[in-house]
């Protein structure tokens, strides 16, 4: 019997297992790489899915909100997962698991002043900011040194606005006011004075007939227009700088003007771009009003006629001063009314003629305006101020809104404006985070539109 070697078979079989260790521990290695690979492949495929996804739902922002009012924004309705799972098939992927929205950033107030900021950046080229600022500004300080306002104040606070309330709307003529005066004034020597009296009687009867309000001295009036003076003048003082401060007022006010609709459409009347607000929201509506004022449309559209009656006059007012036969006019007048009211008064109301002859300008002015105030109302424009019949400042009613937008707090301005855009779009959406889970592991992706930052 053949004698076998324990030591020759012990050798071979040490070496086997000795193989068998170092390909158990390398197939291991493998299978593990392997497997890393194939879920780091299959993380990026769900990762360029969800990109994929989320970039879809990003450009799908709304074509005519951007268009007319350069917001980059999108709505929740109809968004699906139709991308996400495509782009998983692309990859040989099935989806596993439902794709959910986990978050959502909404469209607010100042990511409005951004989206204003930016639509101005490079259309400002095209768009006077400041020029309807500027130029009223300039009137507004002429009249502050002409000393009307204050001389017409003075007046209408003593007894003699009364008298001259009377003259100027009452029945009797000129003549017979006068002849009131008894032995002091003469009426042949007066025939061209009365005259004028008369003629600005019929100015006054002829306003209040076109307009349907009765308008005269009373105090309570020139109060209101001391009001709108003194609102105009705070907010002109604010935007004599050049910081982006005042850029951002100045922009917000102008697309609050001029990019949404109003009641009284100037003729050929559109937004920035030239889009219809039909377009928009179908029937016309006074959004501008709402956004200056934060009332109702009937209200809003009253509250921005009486500012804007107050604006007339002011322009009205210097027109008729830098007049120089109209304001030597004036001065007569106030001489021969004094005379009248002193006698009339028996002694009692002697006031300085300086002071009737402003009260007279505020008055003519005042009846001067109504048919500039009904020119804008029927979407004409209307010259402010001319000099030597040079037209040098026109306006039209969204003039008007620009700088009653001016004299708003810039803050409520763009809350209001977010307000109309949702009304018109529904909910606004600026960023979005979508979440996924895929066999086991939750995959995540935020973002945003750059432009808000």
């Amino acid at each position: 019997m053949k004698k076998i070697s324990n030591l020759n078979r012990t050798k071979h079989g040490a070496a086997s297992v000795f193989l068998a260790i170092i390909m158990a521990a390398l197939i291991l290695v493998e299978c593990t790489f392997l497997a890393f690979v194939w879920n780091l492949d299959r993380a990026m495929a769900v990762n360029t899915a969800l990109k994929t996804e989320i970039d879809t739902i990003l450009s799908d922002y709304n074509r005519q909100l951007y268009s007319v009012y350069g917001v980059y924004a999108f709505t929740m309705e109809g968004i699906d997962d139709e991308c996400f799972s495509k782009a998983l098939e692309i990859n040989g992927l099935t989806a596993d698991s439902e794709l959910f929205v986990s978050g959502r950033k909404r469209f607010k107030a100042e990511d409005l002043k951004k989206a204003i900021n930016s639509f101005y950046w490079y259309r400002g080229t095209g768009i006077a900011l400041k020029t309807v600022a500027r130029n009223y500004s300039e009137m507004v300080r002429e009249l502050d040194k002409t000393g009307i306002i204050n001389k017409a104040g003075k007046f209408m606070q003593s007894p003699a606005a009364g008298y001259l309330a009377k003259i100027i709307g009452g029945t009797e003529s000129a003549e017979e006011w006068i002849k009131k005066a008894g032995d002091t004034l003469n009426i042949d020597d007066l025939a061209k004075e009365a005259a004028d009296m008369d003629a600005i009687s019929k100015d006054y009867k002829n306003a209040i007939k076109d307009f349907g309000i009765d308008i005269n001295l009373n105090i309570e009036n020139f109060e209101a227009f001391l009001k709108t003076m003194s609102k105009l003048e705070k907010t002109f003082s604010l935007l004599t700088d050049n910081s982006d401060a005042a850029f951002t007022k100045f922009s917000v006010s102008h697309y609050c003007a001029y990019n949404f609709d109003c009641h009284c459409r100037p003729k050929g009347d559109t937004s920035i771009n030239g889009a219809d607000f039909k377009a928009i929201h179908g029937k016309s509506k006074a959004d501008s009003e709402y956004i200056i004022t934060g009332m109702d449309q009937v209200p809003a559209v009253l509250e921005i006629e009486y500012f804007m009656y107050h604006v007339l006059l002011i322009s009205c007012i210097l027109n008729d001063y830098i007049n120089e036969k109209f304001r030597n006019t004036m001065e007569v007048l106030g001489q021969v009314i004094s005379a009248i009211i002193l006698a009339v008064s028996e002694g009692s109301v002697d006031i300085d003629p300086r002071l009737i002859a402003a009260a007279l300008t505020f008055c003519c002015a005042a009846f001067q305006t109504i048919p500039l105030f009904i020119k804008l109302t029927h979407g004409e424009r209307a010259v402010l101020l001319k000099y030597e019949d040079e037209k040098l400042i026109t306006f039209n009613y969204r003039d008007i809104l620009y700088l009653a937008a001016l004299c708003a707090p810039t803050d409520t301005l763009l809350e209001r404006m977010t307000k109309v855009l949702e009304r018109d779009y529904g909910k606004l959406y600026k960023g979005i985070k979508i979440e996924t889970d895929f066999r086991g592991s939750t995959y995540s992706l935020e973002k945003s539109y750059s432009l808000y930052g």
